[in-house]
């Protein structure tokens, strides 16, 4: 009975181990038909292809444009305060010369004390006339006009000071008749123009256009004064002669400008101007003495105008600094 017992025990010792190493083999081995298992080889992963990089920042410059100092063109300079070239605003002084091409006057009559009126006519004097401009050239701006693109432009302000030096002959006629020629009235006629212009200037062209306008006053005196008259004056025949010394005029005067201007040298333009200069309301008196035609008497006059007009062509030069 006890020896039984004793060999049940060797056989309970000796199976419990065996168990154990079973059950710990099939734990530690997979069974080879298990689909999911590695191979007993190992084998190098199939590559894939790396997704291709995105950025959100497609539209944005890069840093290495975008941090780069403003480029300053070849036609400018730098100064202290940054970029400065010929497209900003710059003062500049010009002197000028040139001719009047023509004058006339509009409602014209000259008057000898004593006698009727007699109608001026237009002279044919060519005249002398120069003079110098002060003036700002404002910066450049791109305008949107009715028509086309934006246009590069740029304004200026300049104040004017001409002479004007002509000698007039100035033809008589019977009021409202026109013709015949009855006489002549002579004089040396100086004029000292001061006005202040506006103009508009259009930019980014081989040769700068501009036009504008100006208001201003200007001081006359005429000097050598003679008014002579051999005709037929209303019907009658009429002869005298008057002579004066100076009469002076102070007139409001406007004009219109066009003109062309190109730089030939930093800072330096040349510049041609036709202008249309008006002076206003202008009247002149030569004496208070009476004319008699019969004989002939020296004696004053008088002369009034709406306004007194030339037609000017100049050339210049102008500095800009």
């Amino acid at each position: 009975m006890v020896l039984r017992i004793f060999l049940l025990g060797l056989i309970f010792l000796v199976a419990c181990p065996i168990q154990a190493q079973e059950n710990s083999g099939r734990l530690t081995v997979a069974p080879s038909s298990v689909t999911n298992a590695p191979s007993a080889t190992p084998t190098q992963p199939a590559a894939t292809k790396a997704p291709e990089p995105t950025s959100n920042m497609v539209d944005a410059p890069l840093p290495e444009i975008a941090n780069q100092p403003n480029v300053i063109t070849p036609s400018q300079t730098s100064g202290t305060d940054g970029p400065k070239g010929p497209r900003d605003g710059h003062w500049y002084a010009s002197v000028f010369g040139g001719a009047m091409v023509e004058q006339f006057q509009v409602n014209a009559t000259s008057t000898a004390i004593g006698q009727q009126p007699l109608d001026q006519g237009p002279s044919s004097k060519l005249g002398s006339y120069a003079g110098f401009k002060v003036g700002y050239d404002f910066a450049v701006r791109d305008v949107q006009l009715a028509f086309g693109g934006p246009t590069p432009m740029r304004t200026s302000m300049e104040l004017e000071g001409s002479y004007l030096g002509t000698y007039e002959k100035i033809p008589l006629y019977n009021v409202s008749t026109g013709s015949p020629t009855v006489g002549y009235e002579t004089y040396s006629l100086n004029a000292y123009n001061v006005m202040l212009n506006g103009l508009v200037k259009f930019e980014d062209l081989p040769v700068t256009p501009y036009f504008g306008g100006g208001v201003g006053v200007v001081f006359m005196s005429a000097l050598n004064h003679k008014m002579d008259v051999n005709g037929i004056v209303n019907g009658t025949p009429t002869t005298y002669s008057t002579t004066s010394s100076t009469g002076n005029n102070t007139s409001l005067a406007l004009q219109a400008i066009v003109g062309l201007e190109k730089e030939i040298y930093d800072n330096l333009t040349l510049f041609v101007e036709y202008k249309f200069l008006a002076w206003l309301d202008v009247r002149f008196a030569y004496g208070s003495e009476p004319t008699l035609s019969t004989p002939p008497t020296q004696g004053g006059s008088n002369s009034q105008n709406d306004f007194t007009a030339q037609q000017l062509l100049s050339a210049g030069v102008k500095y800009s600094f």
